[in-house]
């Protein structure tokens, strides 16, 4: 009887190390997930959150495109071209690209940031189109601008259309009445004539030629005037403004220190005359007569 027990006890625990024998009704192995995704039938589980993160990439493709459209048509419209507000090239814009209403606006505004140390503007300016107004008839202006004798002397006629501006010290022959006059104060002029062009070539309709009207020095007859053409400034009508004359502007005092004065001095010196008007032989239009300078001022 123990000895039967025994062996039943035996066959017991044999039995344990071995797996039970297949059952032709017992349940399928599960498939191996790599076998799974490698073969592609079974359905991948759904993330907890995929709606929502569906939803928030939606939305931001959508900002993407739009931002996209927006830029397109700021690029196409020329941004707030004509609506008197700062654009990315300047803190300033004239409300209009025509030369009845542009260049004077741009010289009330450029016009007065150019200061006296006392805080007195320097000079008055006005602007509008190139022309000239003899016994009651405005006749259009032409430059002629004569070469040095050095070089020959040649007088060239300069086709285009072009914007004079006018500065006035508001004293006799619209000298500068305030403060003593100066080389300084003369290089100040000169810049504020390389603003009132730079903005006139950038916002204005088709302007080729600047001439700007600076006073002379009390006593003194002779008349200068600064003439650019857009090619004279393509260089920094490429870049925004304030690359080229940076703020604060500087005044009299200031002037030689202030950042890109020799900038101001290269692109002024070259276009800087004496100039005379003298009407046509049929008083049909007016000659500006722009003779160079001996040496610098």
């Amino acid at each position: 009887m123990a000895e039967a027990v025994s062996r039943r006890e035996q066959r017991t625990v044999a039995g344990a190390d071995r797996p039970p024998a297949p059952s032709s009704t017992a349940e399928p192995e599960p498939e191996p997930k790599a076998e799974r995704r490698l073969g592609g039938d079974a359905p991948r589980p759904v993330p907890r959150h995929a709606a929502r993160f569906a939803l928030f990439t939606g939305a931001l493709v959508f900002c993407a495109v739009a931002a996209l459209a927006l830029a397109f048509v700021f690029a196409a419209t020329g941004g707030n071209r004509g609506t008197g507000t700062a654009d990315t090239w300047s803190p300033f814009k004239p409300s209009s690209d025509g030369l009845d209403t542009g260049p004077r606006e741009i010289a009330d505004y450029v016009g007065r940031q150019y200061r006296l140390p006392t805080g007195e503007q320097i000079v008055a300016v006005t602007g509008g189109p190139l022309q000239y107004t003899v016994q009651q008839q405005t006749l259009p202006m032409r430059i002629a601008k004569r070469e040095s004798p050095a070089d020959g002397g040649d007088i060239s006629i300069l086709e285009g259309k072009g914007v004079l501006y006018r500065m006035c010290g508001l004293a006799d022959k619209c000298a500068i009445g305030a403060g003593k006059a100066s080389s300084d104060r003369t290089l100040l002029l000169r810049r504020e004539a390389l603003e009132l062009a730079l903005y006139s070539f950038h916002h204005l309709d088709d302007v080729e030629h600047v001439v700007v009207f600076i006073p002379p020095a009390k006593g003194e007859d002779a008349p200068y005037a600064l003439h650019f053409t857009r090619d004279d400034v393509a260089g920094q009508l490429a870049r925004p403004l304030r690359a080229t004359l940076p703020m604060p502007v500087p005044n009299p005092d200031t002037i030689t220190i202030a950042p890109n004065t020799p900038v101001v001095r290269q692109l002024t010196y070259a276009n800087l005359f004496t100039f005379s008007l003298t009407v046509g032989n049929q008083d049909t239009n007016v000659f500006l007569v722009l003779d160079p300078l001996p040496t610098d001022s």
